[in-house]
């Protein structure tokens, strides 16, 4: 199990000597900041605790100038480890730190006080009593409160024994499901390359694994894997890591990036999100308002969408969009920080429903439903992605939940168990869309039957296009296949028509069928085309066709090609000419089987053609050879 320990508090405080007396690791790492006394940046330190277990500690500034920095460190925290200074107390930026911490939802810490070597008892005892104070409505209400001293080592041990605690019965984060990493350091390190470093917030790494940096979208392989700058072949979630990456140039990565499995995750500008507004925020957040936009290690400025009013107040919490400057990699769950645009503070902040979410109006109560739905339920929301794809197979849904491959597993099951998803094959379907299809389907033969009574059923294909497009060739045959079980519909090779259809003919009809089926059969090895028994029956080629196919499916005509049909026996004899001819001969030319024929050239083509189509013959350069012919054709 791995935990992430973040200090937070005041400018000065002593968060950086602190964590040196802990660790043995002086956390400022640049020039300005040990020139300046003061932390800019992001400083790390494994801290060892019992049983050879070690955690990560962020160190992040104070200083309000540098809460973007600081922001950057939080997301991954698992534990806080809130500093006051024993001369100054409770100080702006610990409230607004807290406050940051409160709205990450982070659920664990405690408190250090620090310089309690420069005050004395009675005066640590107020501080107390105003950290207490101040706490008292936060999730720090119950944490302990450790009095310690980096000179002196004053309740240095006290306090890691009370962080070893406090982890140990923790939960570990995440392993299975996709990795992610936000990127907070970039840097090339001399006979390395190129090295990245992040809090790996979910899944797991290891040497060699090719993985997508998002931006700029590209695939990397991990050449070299550090935790607490030890090397190491496999990194997991909750882990401090260093990722030395090919393939890569400095230039081309920041602060924000995401290292992440491939093919998972993606930049988006446009979020659906619960927001919540500090209640000491100085005013109301109008709709459409600029502020400031943190989300793990990203940063970017943002309007604010608010779907159901003109303004958020104080305290309150709303259903909105965000629609960003800048693209971010984001997921379902996320935590953010908004800041006034000008001047900059903190005012609230919430959790990630959507990622991807449609651009939304307005004032519409159907949205704020879906919203409400989607924030309390993960089976809800992958049912709603579901249907607006309309079929997934499970990896799509894991691209979605991106969660574990068994804990997508049995959201699935749920909605299968429910009622709400059905599996066909390897895809999945809402039931309701399976339904209407059945049911637009059986309509659609419905309505052919009617219009079109001497048809033996609907083209399969065509069938087909009436579904979405792109619609899977093994859920069309699912879908055929479940309304056949149903005794529903009945398929004929190419066409479908409902159980128990049959072509039927009037008086009139039958007289028409008649006389097309004779001069077919006189025509003999001259067949007329659509257009010569259009002109003798005197119906038009539009009405003919529907004859035509009827004695075709009934067998009494052979569609030879789109424009010519044969009467059965007319097509047998032809079929028992070609037959003999091979039982005498290993090659048939065009020019001997029309002389075979007494034909045309144009017809003896075409008919071989058709014996190409039905397998009996192969063309080889200008000659047939004999392929798969029928038996007991003589």
């Amino acid at each position: 199990m791995s935990i992430i320990v973040g200090t937070a508090g005041h400018v000065d405080h002593g968060k950086t000597m602190l964590i040196k007396a802990l660790t043995g690791v002086d956390t400022d790492r640049l020039q300005e900041e040990k020139k300046r006394g003061i932390s800019i940046d992001l400083g790390f330190a494994p801290l060892q605790l019992s049983a050879g277990r070690v955690v990560g500690v962020v160190d992040v500034p104070g200083h309000e100038r540098f809460i973007h920095n600081m922001l950057a460190g939080a997301g991954g925290v698992d534990l806080v480890l809130l500093v006051v200074d024993a001369t100054e107390g409770i100080m702006p930026q610990t409230r607004e730190h807290l406050s940051i911490l409160e709205l990450l939802q982070v659920k664990k810490g405690l408190v250090a006080i620090t310089k309690c070597d420069l005050v004395e008892e009675e005066w640590l005892e107020l501080v107390e009593e105003e950290v207490k104070e101040e706490l008292q409505h936060s999730f720090l209400a119950k944490a302990p409160i450790i009095r310690t001293s980096a000179v002196t080592g004053q309740g240095i041990e006290e306090l890691k024994n009370a962080i070893d605690r406090l982890t140990d019965e923790m939960t570990g984060k995440d392993t299975t499901s996709p990795l992610r990493i936000p990127i907070d350091r970039v840097f090339v390190k001399d006979g390395f390359g190129l090295v990245i470093t992040g809090t790996l917030l979910t899944g797991q790494v290891r040497h060699g694994d090719n993985v997508a940096v998002i931006p700029p979208g590209i695939e990397s392989r991990v050449r070299g894997i550090q935790v607490h700058g030890a090397q190491v072949e496999l990194a997991q979630a909750g882990q401090r890591v260093a990722l030395n990456l090919s393939g890569l140039e400095k230039e081309q990565l920041e602060r924000g990036a995401v290292v992440a499995s491939p093919g998972i995750f993606n930049t988006t500008s446009l979020l659906d999100v619960r927001l919540k507004l500090l209640p000491d925020a100085p005013h109301a957040l109008k709709h459409a308002a600029p502020v400031h936009f943190y989300l793990g290690t990203a940063r970017t400025v943002g309007r604010v969408v608010l779907l159901n009013s003109d303004q958020l107040k104080p305290g309150e919490e709303a259903y909105c969009q965000f629609r960003l400057e800048k693209k971010i990699v984001a997921q379902r769950g996320d935590k953010f920080i908004i800041r006034s645009y000008s001047p900059m503070f903190t005012v609230g902040g919430g959790v990630v429903l959507d990622e991807n979410p449609a651009r939304h109006k307005r004032y519409r109560p159907q949205i704020i439903s879906h919203l409400q739905k989607i924030d309390k339920s993960e089976a809800d929301f992958l049912l709603y992605k579901l249907r607006e794809h309309k079929w997934l197979e499970f990896a799509g849904f894991q691209r979605l939940s991106k969660m574990g491959a068994q804990s997508t597993l049995e959201l699935l099951e749920k909605l299968q168990e429910e009622g709400l998803v059905v599996k066909r094959r390897e895809l999945y379907f809402p039931r309701e869309k399976w339904q209407q299809w059945k049911d637009l389907i059986l309509q659609v033969l419905k309505e052919f039957h009617a219009e079109h009574p001497l048809l033996p059923g609907y083209d399969k294909a065509r069938l087909k296009s009436l579904l979405p497009q792109g619609f899977p060739n093994k859920a069309m045959e699912e879908l055929l296949g479940e309304l056949y079980r149903e005794k529903q519909i009945e398929v004929l090779e190419d066409v479908v028509r409902l159980a128990g259809f049959k072509p039927e003919l009037g008086r009139l009809q039958t007289e028409v069928v008649k006389s097309i089926l004779s001069f077919c059969q006189q025509k003999g090895f001259r067949p007329p085309s659509v257009k010569e028994v259009s002109a003798f029956t005197g119906l038009s080629e539009e009405k003919l066709v529907p004859y035509l196919i009827y004695l075709h499916h009934k067998g009494d005509l052979i569609k030879v090609s789109e424009d010519l049909y044969l009467a059965s026996d007319v097509y047998d004899e032809a079929l028992k000419i070609l037959v003999r001819h091979f039982s005498q001969s290993e090659k048939l030319t065009l020019a001997q089987y029309r002389d075979l024929l007494e034909s045309s050239r144009r017809f003896a083509q075409s008919l071989l053609e058709h014996f190409d189509g039905e397998g009996y013959t192969r063309r080889t350069g200008d000659v047939r050879v004999a392929w798969k012919l029928p038996v007991n054709q003589e």
